[in-house]
C-alpha cells in the first residue's frame, strides 16, 4: 500500500526525532567536506556538486529513498574512489607493463596472418563492421547501468515475485550482496592498477612497446567508431575524464557481468541474459581495443573470488543461505 504524503511526513518526522547525531548530520557534513576538498584542490566540477546533492536527497528524502541509498551506496563509494585516484595515482603506481600483456596474448592467442602473428586485438581492428561497432559500443557505454539494473531486479523484484518466501534476513543478507560484490571487485581492481600497472592495447597500437609515456591522455580507441556512427561524444567525454590510463589489468568491464551470472545462478533468475551480457562484454573489450584476453581472464578471476568470499563470509557470520 502506498504511503500518502501525510503519512510520509509523519514517518520522516518520527525518524528525525529518533535519529542520532550521525544519522542526522553526518551525510550533510560528509557532502560539505567532499565539495570543499575538490574546490580546494582545483579539480571541482559541476558534477561533483550534483553527486553530493544526490546523496543528500537520497538520505534525507524519506524511508523509500533511504532504502534506495543503501542499495546504491556501493556504487556511490566506487564513484568517489575512482574520481579520487587522480590525486595520488602518479605517486603510488609501480612499474608500468607495456610489452608483457601484449606478448602474453600474442604467444597464447596469436593469430597467424600474412602480416605475421597478430594479437586478437590487432586482428579485430582489421575486421571491424558498423553493426559490431554499434552493438559493442552500446554495451560498453551502459555496462555499469545494466549491472545495477540487474542488481535492482534481484533486490526489489525477486522478494516480491519469487516462489520462495523472502524474509527480511534474505533481503538484507542476500539481495544487497551483488552491489557489495561490485564494490569489492572495484577496490581490488583499482589496487591492481598500481601494483601491476598495464598499458591497454590501444596504447601499444599508437605508441609502441617502448617505455610508458605518462603524458599520454586516455583514449576511447574503438569506442570512437560508436560516437562517429551516432554523432555523439559519449566516449570522448567519458575517457576525457578517466582517472588512469594504465589501468588495463584487470578488465572490470567483464568482471561485473560475470558477477551477474554468479548471482543469477544463485537466485534462479536472468540466467540466459547474464550469460549473454558476459560474452558480449568479453568480445567488446577486445574488439574495441581496450583490453587483452589476459585482462579478461584476470578480471574474471577477481569476480569469482569476490563472490565466493562474500558468500563464505556471510555464511560464517550468520549462517544464512539462499
Amino acid at each position: 500500500m502506498r504511503l500518502n504524503l501525510q503519512t510520509e511526513k509523519e514517518l520522516w518526522l518520527k525518524w528525525w526525532q529518533s535519529a542520532g547525531f550521525k544519522s542526522r548530520y553526518l551525510p550533510l557534513l560528509g557532502a560539505a567536506a567532499y565539495i570543499t576538498i575538490y574546490v580546494a584542490s582545483g579539480f571541482f566540477r559541476a558534477d561533483h556538486l550534483a553527486f553530493a546533492a544526490i546523496i543528500l536527497v537520497l538520505w534525507y528524502g524519506g524511508l523509500r529513498t533511504r532504502e534506495l541509498f543503501r542499495f546504491l551506496l556501493p556504487l556511490l563509494l566506487v564513484a568517489m574512489i575512482y574520481d579520487s585516484m587522480r590525486f595520488y595515482s602518479d605517486y603510488i603506481r609501480g612499474p608500468i607493463h607495456v610489452a608483457e600483456p601484449y606478448n602474453f596474448d600474442k604467444a597464447l592467442f596469436g593469430i597467424h596472418t600474412d602480416q605475421g602473428v597478430l594479437t586478437p586485438n590487432e586482428w579485430l581492428q582489421l575486421h571491424t563492421h558498423p553493426l559490431l561497432d554499434l552493438i559493442t559500443g552500446a554495451f560498453y557505454l551502459g555496462f555499469i547501468a545494466l549491472y545495477v539494473l540487474i542488481c535492482a531486479y534481484f533486490c526489489f523484484m525477486l522478494p516480491r515475485t519469487g516462489t520462495k518466501k523472502r524474509s527480511p534476513e534474505f533481503i538484507r543478507e542476500q539481495t544487497y550482496r551483488p552491489m557489495w560484490a561490485f564494490f569489492w571487485v572495484n577496490v581490488i581492481g583499482y589496487s591492481t592498477y598500481y601494483w601491476y600497472a598495464a598499458a591497454p592495447p590501444w596504447y601499444v597500437a599508437e605508441h609502441g612497446l617502448g617505455p610508458a609515456d605518462l603524458t599520454v591522455a586516455s583514449n576511447a580507441a574503438g569506442c570512437l567508431r560508436f560516437d562517429q556512427l551516432m554523432g555523439t561524444h559519449f566516449f570522448t567525454g567519458m575517457y576525457g575524464r578517466a582517472a588512469d590510463v594504465f589501468g588495463a589489468i584487470p578488465s572490470l568491464h567483464v568482471a561485473y557481468p560475470l558477477q551477474s551470472i554468479y548471482y543469477a545462478q544463485r537466485y534462479g533468475a536472468l540466467r540466459g541474459f547474464t550469460i549473454f551480457f558476459y560474452l558480449i562484454m568479453c568480445f567488446s573489450a577486445v574488439y574495441l581495443n581496450h583490453h587483452y584476453i589476459l585482462d579478461i581472464l584476470w578480471g574474471s578471476a577477481y569476480a569469482i573470488l569476490v563472490c565466493v568470499f562474500l558468500d563464505w563470509r556471510a555464511k560464517r557470520k550468520s549462517g544464512i543461505t539462499v
